[in-house]
């Protein structure tokens, strides 16, 4: 698991460096991170999805890449050890800069026959326009470059929030990573 979180944590600082942002403007890179242990519930091995359950009852099913060799090593109440990490960068763009799009994805997994497990990274940059502010609340609705509305909690690390105004266009650069491995019994 060790090396599994390195990569972990290197994916996540990918955020700070490659957002750019007005210089002058509001902007905070905010970091979240999750470990907790769950059980496996059910693997479906035609649709390659394992359901898992948290120590709170929540139930997920997530969907394992076709490039992992070691789904049939997973049964249910297996146990494994997750650690998610979310970044956040928000900044406010340059006057007059129209939203985008661009997309990352990337993956470690466990070699066949070894502990299953592994890391999946995927990065969102979007920029978008403010339709909506909530300053009590400290949330933003953001027009993205499709048309689609996003609410967004806007840290108190973001100083200068109160400066964000309904129009302004923000970059937001979306960094989640998600880690697994099994744990022995």
């Amino acid at each position: 698991m060790k090396h599994l979180l390195t990569s972990l944590c290197a994916a996540v600082a990918l955020v700070s460096g490659t957002l750019a942002v007005a210089q002058d403007r509001p902007g905070v890179v905010f970091t979240e991170e999750v470990e907790t242990v769950v059980t496996v519930r059910g693997v479906h091995h035609v649709n390659r999805t394992v359901t898992v359950e948290d120590p709170d009852g929540e139930r997920v099913t997530i969907k394992v890449p076709d490039e992992s060799q070691n789904l049939y090593q997973i049964q249910p109440g297996d146990k494994f050890k997750v650690r998610f990490a979310q970044a956040v960068a928000v900044g406010l763009m340059a006057p007059g800069e129209e939203p985008s799009m661009g997309v990352g994805e990337a993956m470690k997994l466990a070699p066949k026959g070894a502990t299953p497990g592994g890391v999946m990274v995927s990065v969102v940059q979007v920029s978008g326009k403010i339709e909506a502010i909530d300053y009590d609340a400290r949330t933003i609705i953001v027009r993205g470059p499709q048309g689609n509305l996003r609410e967004f909690v806007v840290s108190d690390m973001v100083q200068r929030f109160d400066e964000l105004r309904v129009g302004d266009v923000v970059g937001l650069q979306v960094t989640e990573a998600l880690a697994m491995e099994m744990i022995k019994q």
